[in-house]
């Protein structure tokens, strides 16, 4: 109980104050809150699965292995970030090489994942913490993420990935790329 206060007794001191950073503690714009109470509907063994491709997708994509990590995703996938919109398994492959010189030498971990969905259907929405391993041992950035998947013949695929940046690595990144993207 005690820690209970301390926490309400902090988050109203930072509130009354005004702390910018509480204010940003949201879902990104054009994303329904209502994800966080949306059913789940699947059985255990779909739950795994559909959380072992968002798994993967991290592993893929620190391995630098791009086509791995473009299929996971189904032929007319959309893979949506404030960069713009790639297609496809081998659209979204390239995107990956591109923007490698931003992914290389991290470690991307999905966190705080809920899943919904039934049927052939789920939609995952998770944070995206990424973590520089290689230059020093620093935070690197953070999204918030949602993939649609579908049951395809008897496997699950991305058929969506949505991105947002938070604000602080959307500002890092354009001053990266010298005021460009979102």
């Amino acid at each position: 109980m005690r820690h209970h206060t301390i926490m309400l007794t902090a988050a109203l001191t930072f509130a009354a104050a005004g702390t910018p950073a509480l204010a940003q503690v949201q879902v990104p714009e054009g994303v329904d809150p209502a994800y966080m109470t949306a059913e789940l509907n699947l059985p255990p063994e779909d739950v795994e699965a559909v959380r072992q491709v968002v798994l993967r997708l991290n592993h893929a994509l620190d391995a630098a292995d791009y086509d791995l990590y473009g299929s996971f995703f189904a032929p007319e996938a959309e893979f949506v970030t404030g960069f713009g919109t790639s297609t496809g398994p081998e659209g979204i492959a390239e995107a990956m090489r591109q923007s490698s010189g931003f992914t290389q030498g991290k470690r991307h971990v999905s966190a705080n994942l809920v899943i919904s969905g039934e049927g052939d259907r789920a939609v995952v929405t998770s944070y995206q913490v990424v973590f520089e391993r290689v230059e020093g041992l620093t935070y690197a950035g953070s999204a918030f993420n949602v993939d649609t998947l579908e049951r395809r013949d008897g496997e699950w695929l991305v058929v969506r990935h949505d991105s947002t940046l938070d604000p602080a690595t959307a500002a890092m990144v354009q001053e990266m790329m010298g005021g460009s993207g979102n």
